[in-house]
């Protein structure tokens, strides 16, 4: 080998090994639940209501944390990723929420077996769920209840939370409190649903 190639192995070693040690590192985050600010809402007992599915879009449903930058842009951060799967990580603490709004018993654990006893059947399709650069989440979701031998229970929700800063630890917490925003609504929307029934 040539002084010139022992030249160029060494140069493309110490680049490489430059860009290895310049790396930013690499950062994990989770949402997690938020306790409800009021009482337990009134439901009857019923069949208990199982967290079925998750859906979220493409561009969003990813390991990378995804920001909007414009109307037409998104920054997916390369370092900073969710410690799971998004989908699955969104569809636990639903459940969990659910389960910290509604009486005990109401919620089914989303790690049951798929068959067994009678359960309702929630479903829920995110439309959009990310921060902005400044750290403002918002969170629309539209939600299904499946009961059997019923009719269905559906509604819309849009919630918009203000992050303490646009570090991306706070950028976690404010999407772990629009989850639970989204599920202080479908709580209240089940309480009226079965208020509703009460009176006719």
């Amino acid at each position: 080998m040539s002084a010139n190639s022992d030249w160029a192995v060494t140069l493309a070693g110490v680049c490489l090994l430059a860009a290895c040690q310049s790396s930013p590192p690499t950062h994990y985050f989770a949402l997690s639940e938020i306790a409800p600010t009021a009482p337990h809402v009134n439901l009857t007992a019923q069949i208990p209501i199982r967290v079925e599915r998750v859906t979220l879009p493409g561009e969003l449903d990813r390991l990378e944390l995804v920001r909007h930058s414009s109307s037409n842009r998104l920054q997916i951060a390369t370092f900073d990723l969710w410690a799971g799967p998004l989908e699955d990580m969104v569809r636990r603490v639903v459940a969990d929420d659910l389960a910290a709004r509604l009486p005990a018993g109401t919620m089914a654990s989303v790690n049951e077996p798929a068959v067994g006893d009678p359960r309702r059947r929630l479903y829920v399709d995110v439309q959009d769920f990310a921060g902005d650069e400044r750290g403002a989440v918002t969170l629309r979701a539209l939600w299904l209840l499946q009961t059997p031998n019923a009719a269905s229970e559906r509604g819309t929700a849009e919630v918009a939370v203000q992050a303490n800063d646009a570090t991306v630890d706070a950028l976690a917490a404010a999407m772990s409190r629009a989850l639970a925003s989204f599920t202080d609504q479908i709580a209240a929307a089940l309480s009226a649903h079965a208020e509703g029934n009460k009176s006719e």
